[in-house]
């Protein structure tokens, strides 16, 4: 891999911005800790909401287990795919740069247009869950 990254290219596909690869490093980290953090941060604060007190009448808050398995199964699931997708980006970025010339000749629209669409998917997954169907009752 050469010592700077394209991260940018023209209409030709010539590439037009670039960074160090360290730089590249220290950042993809950064982000990445950032994310699992921030998300486990989240994940607790909603762990620890008490939702019989805030909708009393809902089968969900009834059954503060299986919404804490809900819950915690789609913070998995969540940066699982969002830590996956972030892999493919990183390979895809080596793709180009390990080439000659660091031309971006292969079309990588696919994998955006995937990444957002598991990602709505994942993001309508709880609140659908919740509004149509009912917890399994605790044994």
């Amino acid at each position: 891999m050469p010592d700077s990254i394209a991260i940018g290219h023209d209409d030709q596909g010539y590439p037009n911005r670039f960074i160090n690869k360290q730089q590249f490093f220290y950042w993809t980290v950064g982000i990445v800790f950032s994310i699992n953090i921030l998300m486990d941060l989240l994940k607790g604060l909603l762990l620890k909401i008490d939702f019989k007190g805030l909708n009393s009448s809902s089968a969900w808050a009834n059954e503060p287990t299986a919404l804490k398995a809900l819950i915690t199964g789609w913070f998995s699931a969540f940066l699982a795919f969002l830590n996956t997708y972030l892999i493919f980006v990183i390979l895809g970025l080596n793709n180009i740069n390990s080439r000659k010339g660091q031309m971006l000749d292969f079309n990588y629209n696919w994998l955006l247009i995937f990444g957002v669409f598991v990602l709505m998917i994942l993001l309508f997954f709880v609140p659908l869950r919740l509004l149509f169907s009912n917890p399994t009752p605790e044994d």
